[in-house]
């Protein structure tokens, strides 16, 4: 089943969009600035840093004279403003906006023609319900009596600056103005959305998390900027400041720490020898997020603001100097990064000398945090939408090299196979080819060993025949001594034992090619132990021959021919190369499932330098220069336990003599495959 190939959309159309976005903020621009200049207020303050003036004592108390616009700081305590309004032609109303929506409290008071104050409350802080228009900023009825200009006084308190401009419009111009804000806002907050929306898009067709990490930075932008112009609480939480106050402090403070995870991860510090470094500073500005977000909610110290906007200040500037590094180091990806953070630095700059009071509000002071902030955001994400293009094209790029290189290796795979085929059918050739002369040279073996048995049988019949008379002679035979009667006995023995011998291995059952298997049956231990006995002493010279058979099994599992020679050979062994008048002593037992078979006798024993070559094919020991023998016995012997399964060990023992075991392990009554497919003969 072919897998269906998804299509990323094309990186140029979403670079032409931001573009388009951009041009779109360059021509609503001067719409903006040309309402954000108002005519100046005269206007004087007041400090009142235990907030207990009241409205009387305050028009009492003595103001100082001020111009432009206010530019005071942040404060604590409450300040007193005192404001004379022009009347506007033609309007005996007007209404004084305050373009602050971050203000927390704002009270404003205007005597009346019966000399009592009206006061009209807004701020952030307050109830959208309370205010005297439900707007975002606070906004004030101004009343004209007969055209005469009017004093107003303004008590303001909050955490936040309260530097910013205010304008006096009359009722058509306010509506004029706030449909243009609305209309820019709508513009900025339609790119937010848009970068939201494509880096999601790009996040879970790539899963690359650039544009996830860059996603959630767009997005507690979207969030900080809608709570800190005021439209989240206007909009969205009308009647709990509390709550949208707490919304703006968090999506604020962990911008940071996700502006510093993006930086690092698309310059790829998390993944090259600034790894420890990175990842400390983030999760330094995360720490410094988690713990002051909370305190400023709750406890609302007012200098812990300012303190937050210079940490952040602080973080861009070392994200800068990275980005600088990462450049000289010949990271190409860093010089665009290092731009927009130049930029985005000058706003956060900008931003903190007019919430300080060091540079007056205005309209390019106070947007210059957004026009930065957009200008990161749109040319980071051009920029990482070409890295994708570029990351497509290296993988088509490489994706038609492994082509190219699966392809020749198709072919000389094909090449190869065809070589290879024929020259396996040459070998096959070769290999039925010795086969056949095997075969032939099996029968001939055959031929020669059916041969050679009934060559043999026949003289071997004939000395049978002759031992058994000369026997049957001695018996009348005074003359005739003991000694020679033994030695009739053993020619009578020895004859017989090669007929068997004869009629075992040289048969053709025992030298076919399908006699392939250990013919595992059950046998008697003890007649395997006496049979080796009467084989050695028809070769022994006085040798005294005992059989133990007390701590034997009744019944064992074994191939009884292979065990049989074994045991032989050990015992024909014992008596080649023992002084006459030895004792060779046969035995056994069980050792959990393993049956033990020993040969022991009482001679000299083995020399120490030779034991551990004495089951090397052709080796023969320096007693062995009287006996005949090819030093084949031992190597056949073990190797014939060993097709069953078992083992054969030959040492000292330490009183003297030497010592065979042989061991075979438990099994069931049924043939079983060899270790080796042929008996060498």
């Amino acid at each position: 089943m072919r897998t269906p190939i998804v299509t990323a959309p094309r990186p140029l159309h979403w670079r032409s969009l931001c573009h388009a976005m951009l041009l779109a903020l360059c021509l609503l621009t001067p719409s903006l600035a040309a309402q954000a200049a108002p005519a100046p207020l005269c206007w004087a303050q007041l400090a009142d840093p235990q907030g207990a003036l009241s409205i009387h004592d305050a028009a009492r108390a003595s103001f100082k004279e001020a111009s432009g616009q206010p530019a005071l700081g942040y404060r604590a305590g409450a300040t007193w403003l005192r404001l004379q309004l022009p009347a506007l032609r033609g309007e005996h109303y007007g209404w004084l906006e305050l373009r602050s929506s971050l203000l927390d409290n704002v009270a404003f008071y205007q005597q009346g023609a019966d000399g009592h104050w009206q006061v009209q409350r807004a701020g952030d802080r307050i109830p959208l319900a309370a205010h005297t228009l439900n707007y975002r900023q606070p906004v004030f009825r101004v009343n004209w009596q007969n055209g005469q200009p009017a004093t107003v006084y303004l008590r303001l308190e909050s955490t936040s600056t309260l530097s910013f401009p205010w304008a006096l419009h009359t009722p058509s111009s306010f509506m004029s103005s706030a449909g243009r804000e609305q209309l820019l806002f709508g513009v900025f907050y339609a790119i937010h959305l848009v970068l939201l929306v494509s880096s999601t898009w790009f996040w879970l067709r790539t899963r690359n998390l650039t544009f996830a990490l860059f996603g959630l930075c767009v997005l507690a932008n979207l969030i900080s900027t809608l709570c800190a112009e005021g439209h989240a609480y206007q909009y969205l939480l009308p009647d709990q400041p509390r709550l949208s106050d707490a919304l703006y402090v968090v999506s604020w403070f962990g911008a940071t720490p996700l502006g510093m995870l993006f930086s690092c991860h698309y310059l790829g510090l998390y993944a090259g020898r600034w790894r420890r470094a990175a990842l400390g500073a983030t999760w330094l500005a995360a720490a410094i997020a988690l713990i002051t977000a909370p305190w400023l909610i709750w406890s609302n110290i007012s200098w812990l603001r300012p303190a937050y906007l210079l940490w952040a200040l602080s973080a861009n500037l070392l994200l800068l100097l990275a980005s600088l590094w990462q450049l000289v180091q010949g990271n190409c990806f860093a010089r665009p990064l290092a731009l927009v953070q130049v930029l985005f630095l000058g706003g956060i700059g900008v931003r903190l000398a007019r919430n300080t009071g060091l540079v007056e509000p205005g309209w390019l002071v106070d947007n210059a945090h957004y026009l930065g902030m957009m200008a990161f955001f749109l040319i980071m994400h051009s920029v990482v939408t070409w890295r994708y293009t570029d990351l497509r094209a290296e993988k088509e790029a490489a994706q038609a090299e492994a082509l190219r290189v699966a392809r020749e290796a198709e072919q000389r795979l094909e090449q190869q196979v065809a070589e290879r085929t024929e020259a396996l059918k040459e070998a096959m050739e070769q290999v039925e080819g010795a086969l056949l002369l095997e075969r032939r040279a099996q029968q001939q073996q055959q031929q020669f060993l059916a041969t050679v048995s009934h060559e043999l049988r026949t003289p071997l019949a004939v000395i049978d025949s002759a031992a058994q008379n000369l026997l049957l002679g001695t018996g009348d035979a005074q003359a005739v001594g003991e000694r020679t009667r033994q030695r009739y006995q053993k020619i009578l023995a020895a004859s017989q034992r090669l007929t068997l011998l004869l009629h075992d291995a040289l048969s053709d059952t025992r030298f076919t090619l399908a006699r392939q298997r250990v013919e595992a049956i059950e046998c008697s231990p003890a007649a395997l132990l006496e049979d080796a006995a009467r084989s050695a002493a028809i070769v022994s010279d006085t040798h005294r021959i005992v059989v133990d058979t007390g701590k034997l099994p009744d019944i064992w599992v074994c191939d009884p021919a292979l065990t049989t020679l074994a045991l032989r050979t050990l015992t024909d062994n014992a008596v080649k190369y023992t002084p006459p008048g030895c004792e060779i002593r046969l035995g056994g037992q069980l050792e959990g499932d393993t049956l033990l078979l020993c040969i022991r006798d009482n001679g000299p024993g083995i020399r120490p330098d030779e034991l551990p070559r004495l089951f090397e094919h052709g080796f023969r020991g320096s007693e062995s220069a009287r006996h005949a023998g090819s030093g084949q016995g031992l190597p056949l012997a073990r190797q014939m336990l060993a097709w069953q399964g078992g083992s054969l060990s030959v040492d000292n023992q330490e009183g003297g003599g030497c010592r065979a075991c042989l061991r075979l392990p438990r099994r069931t009554a049924e043939a079983q495959p060899s270790a080796t497919e042929t008996v060498s003969a």
